[in-house]
This record gives C-alpha cells, structure tokens and sequence, in this order.
C-alpha cells in the first residue's frame, strides 16, 4: 500500500521542484504566495515520508503500553496527513475544501475514529458531556477497539472495534483519490506549459536573440543560473559584440545550445513523470546471487597492449572557473599554458583572462572558448 502512495507524491514533489519551483509560469497557476515560498511544502513531502511507515507497517506488539503507543501514533499520523492533503489541495487550487472532504467517508470515518480515541477521548459541548472513551484492554493485535459512551446512545456502553488493515485501506484509498486530482491538475499546466516552451523554440529556429531573450526570462528562466554571466544583460553585451571576436560568437552559441537542451530535457522529463512505473525494491534483496566463476589464467600468454591515455583538462579548467584571482590564476592558468603551448588560440584566450581576471564577461567568454577548443563542456 505504501508503494503505491509514495509513487504518486513522488511525482507531485518532483512536479513541485523541477517546473513549480523554477519557472514563474507554472507557479502562477497554483496559490504561491508568500507562505508558499519559504517552501513548506517541502516540510510537508518530509512530513508525508517520514510518517509513511507508521501507517502502512504495522509493528507487532506484545503488551498493553506498547499497543496504546501504536494506536495513538498510527492514528495522530493519519490524521496529520488528512490535515497535509486539505493543505496541499488548496495550494494546487483544486476547490476542494474541509467541506467537501468530510463528505468523503474514506476521510470522515478515520478522522472521527482519531478525533474519539485521541484528540478528544472526553467531549464537552457548552460544558455538557458529549462523549467519552477509552482503549479497550482485550483488544487484538490486529484491531483497535474502545469503550464508547456517547450522548446519542443515551451515555450507555458500546464496545467498537475497527480492523487496522480497513483503516489502512481506507486511508490509502483517501489518499490515491485527492493525489490523483492533484496530479491531474498539475498535467494541465505542464501542458500548457509545453505549448509555451514550443513557440519558444520555434523563436530559438529564427536567431532572434532579443526575442529568445524575453521569451526565456517569462518561461524558461532558471536558464540563467545554469552557468557563469548567463543573466540576461551580460547575454545582450556578449551578443553585441559576437561579430567582434570568435569568444562572444562561441558564447552565444554555447547559450543557444545549452537552452536548446535544456528545454528538450524538460519536456522529456514531462512525459517520464507521467509514464513512471512503481518499482517495488522490498524483494530486492531475496533475489538470488549468480554464481560467479573465476578462471586462472597464466598471464605470461596474456600479451596486453597498453592504450594512451588521452590528455584532459577539466582539473585546470576547473580551478580557473572557480578560483578567479591572480595568485591560483597564475598557478592553475600557467599549467593549462604549459599543456597547450602549442595551441596558440588557448594561449592567446589564457593571457586574455589574465589581463581581464576581474572583468566577468571577458573572463568567462574566454573560458568558454577554450572549452569549446579542448572538448571539455
């Protein structure tokens, strides 16, 4: 039951943080306000995980203390995520209240089942007695059973007796049913988000850098935090000059390339939520080991042939992307020269950055010339 629980939120909070949480577009669909921001919806998704197993593994008890402990936990733990769904269901902006979910008996019959053994085991209305219970001894391991006496039967004894696994099911089903809601108005908006990100590409096809440009920042503009000065005044200084030098003409490809991609990911990743399968990792470990042979050989047969190892330059590319001052430019750039003194354009691109180290828009679109030049993205 918890597979299947955990397989829809899954999808809800990696909806929340890779399309909610990083583009305008689609946060402006759902209730982002203020409170929304400081991203306790995130405490909630903790919340949900870390309360899972409580509902949905049941731990054997041998006393009394130990089964008391378990119905208050199981049942405080049901209610909180019936509180954590109400909550969610206004964020997306689903309608549905408190109102309509005490309608729903996979929600009502459970909370009044929490409400009478936990949150109010003596009821008083207007300083009358209501009702009053208590966890009954001879209870099952599989059951939770109370004494009940209630106004509505006259203050006279009832013995109620609830199986775990109907709560359980109960729950799940309350659960797959306002998740699935959930979801399926969190798909209209990534398709409606899709179409935008389309009539972005087919900008991306007409090189109308400007044009991209305000596209981007009102659909896409997490881009500009995926690397070094892609923010979008730098990007319009390095596109006026892109005639100028080969490094500004490269930057501006890399950017054209790297949202080109990034948008083709997004997409994918639409569809791969929506089409995700449960995998259930419970058996994993029952699965048997092959048996592995090893065979001996004499490895004075074995003639191997050593293959050269191609020469890199993500360590110091690396350094110099991230420790931009003139002492470690010195050492790291000076190990760089020395590897490529033979390639005049990354030399050249490396004095550039040594007389420019402070200067972000020179620095880096010589960077990423000679990146461009080495092969190394």
């Amino acid at each position: 039951m918890k597979l299947d629980v955990e397989h829809k939120l899954g999808k809800i909070a990696d909806i929340w943080n890779y399309f909610i949480w990083d583009y305008k577009f689609c946060s402006s669909k759902i209730k982002f306000d203020d409170d929304v921001k400081t991203n306790y919806f995130g405490d909630i998704l903790g919340y949900f995980q870390d309360s899972f197993d409580i509902i949905f593994e049941t731990k054997q008890t041998t006393n009394y203390t130990d089964k008391f402990s378990f119905s208050i936990s199981f049942l405080q733990a049901i209610y909180i995520q019936q509180d954590f769904v109400e909550e969610i269901l206004g964020i997306f902006k689903t309608g549905i209240d408190k109102g309509i979910l005490k309608k729903d008996s996979s929600y009502s019959i459970n909370r009044e089942l929490r409400n009478e053994l936990v949150g109010h085991p003596i009821r008083k209305f207007r300083g009358k007695l209501v009702s009053s219970t208590l966890f009954s001894y001879e209870s099952n391991k599989d059951e939770i059973q109370y004494l009940r006496y209630h106004i509505d039967n006259k203050f006279e004894f009832e013995n109620k007796t609830f199986l775990i696994s109907e709560i359980q099911i109960r729950h799940k089903e309350f659960l797959e049913k306002y998740f699935d809601i959930i979801l399926i108005k969190l798909k209209s908006i990534l398709e409606e988000y899709l179409t935008e990100l389309e009539k972005l590409e087919n900008v991306i096809k007409n090189r109308n850098f400007k044009t991209v440009l305000k596209l981007v920042e009102l659909y896409f503009e997490a881009i500009f935090e995926n690397d070094y000065i892609y923010d979008k005044d730098s990007l319009i200084k390095i596109y006026e000059r892109k005639e100028e030098h080969k490094r500004y003409e490269n930057f501006i490809d890399r950017f054209y390339n790297d949202l080109k991609s990034a948008i083709t990911e997004k997409k994918r990743f639409v569809t791969e939520i929506y089409e995700r399968r449960k995998i259930d990792h419970s058996n994993a470990e029952k699965i048997p080991i092959p048996d592995i042979k090893f065979v001996l050989t004499d490895s004075k047969n074995n003639k191997s042939v050593k293959k050269p190892i191609k020469e890199t330059f993500h360590y110091e590319l690396g350094k110099i992307a991230t420790k931009r001052n003139p002492m470690d430019f010195e050492f790291f750039g000076g190990l760089l020269k020395k590897k490529c003194k033979d390639n005049q354009l990354v030399v050249n691109e490396l004095n550039h950055m040594e007389n420019n180290i402070w200067n972000e828009i020179e620095y880096y679109t010589s960077l990423r010339l000679i990146c461009t030049e080495l092969n190394e993205e």
